[in-house]
């Protein structure tokens, strides 16, 4: 297999995409699409843009949460991920419903089958990544639905179809592994 070296400003080889829910500084509800991020037994670790409405308002705010969608979801997930939350109202502009979490001061999306209710506990900026925010958060609480369950209350794999995201900073795109049963 023959390789060349490339000059991509960004490299995301399929990474799981996610939708980050919280309520900003007015108490307002907002979304926004994210495909950087990972999680340790509690700790998750959340990469944006430094200059993106969402992550200045979570760092305000602390609380917010990680929703999980399925491939059902494409047109929110990409309408999310391109609409500021300074400009509309994501919410009211899009089929996605929420509900007030029981733990954390965020809202819950309705249609994501799997959510974790998070608190900011840590900021990392650095000069040598000028423009990209981490945060660390610790996860109080997981809620997936039923459906994603086998008889033992453990994860039935086989019910995902979550979608990846891939991309060169000029070509992207996403990707889904639809259940072959």
């Amino acid at each position: 297999m023959e390789k060349i070296n490339v000059n991509y400003e960004k490299m995301y080889y399929g990474f799981p995409v996610i939708l980050i829910s919280f309520f900003d500084k007015n108490g307002l509800p907002n979304v926004t699409t994210l495909s950087s991020s990972y999680s340790l037994k509690d700790m998750v670790v959340l990469g944006f843009s430094s200059k993106g409405y969402a992550i200045n308002q979570i760092k305000e705010v602390r609380d917010f949460v990680i929703n999980i969608p399925d491939s059902s979801l494409r047109k929110e997930i990409s309408f999310c991920g391109t609409k500021s939350g300074h400009e509309v109202q994501k919410f009211d502009a899009t089929k996605l419903t929420y509900s007030k979490s029981k733990i954390v001061n965020a809202p819950i999306i309705e249609e994501c089958p799997i959510t974790m209710e998070c608190t900011l506990t840590d900021v990392i900026e650095k000069d040598a990544y000028a423009g990209i925010t981490n945060i660390l958060g610790i996860i109080k609480g997981r809620l997936i639905s039923k459906e994603y369950l086998d008889d033992e209350n453990r994860l039935n794999i086989s019910k995902f179809d979550n979608l990846l995201y891939f991309g060169d900073g000029i070509n992207k795109g996403y990707r889904y592994i639809k259940n072959e049963q």
